[in-house]
């Protein structure tokens, strides 16, 4: 994770994609950041390398997790990435009426020169990271978008 950390956020083009994807809550997909701090948010990520903070903190939280989970197909190619879509889906809806959370630290299959060791210790392709586990406490609902924007 922590090699993944660096490599991405030692990337300036992956910082400025990333940058784009902060805004404030009331519009669109992407990362909500409070409205009066998105600018400085999209400045800060697009300015400056903090992969070794990040790298630390995910480090923290990869070794901390209950339950890390590797999501793996048996190839690399569009109809195993939905098939892992798929999966994906079928395996947050069970964590969520079991009462767990989960989150990505999906940079091990993400960095090309960090994927092939995750694929040392799976059995198959790895397409994401996940943690599992029971929150301390309550978490604040994630914003969606309303209903009629998503269904055609």
């Amino acid at each position: 994770m922590a090699e993944g950390d660096r490599a991405q956020w030692g990337d300036p083009r992956w910082r400025r994609e990333l940058a784009a994807w902060l805004h404030p809550r009331r519009r669109g997909d992407g990362l909500a950041v409070p409205a009066l701090a998105a600018r400085v948010a999209q400045f800060v990520v697009r300015s400056f390398d903090m992969g070794d903070g990040i790298a630390a903190k995910d480090r923290q939280l990869a070794d901390g997790s209950p339950l890390l989970a590797v999501l793996v197909t048996p190839d690399d190619t569009p109809a195993s990435w939905i098939a892992a879509g798929q999966g994906l889906q079928h395996l947050l809806l069970r964590a969520c009426a079991a009462g767990l959370q989960a989150s990505f630290l999906n940079q091990p299959a993400q960095v090309a020169s960090v994927r092939p060791r995750l694929r040392e210790l799976a059995d198959g392709i790895p397409q994401l990271v996940l943690r599992l586990g029971y929150a301390e406490a309550e978490l604040p609902a994630t914003a969606r978008r309303p209903l009629e924007d998503v269904l055609v």
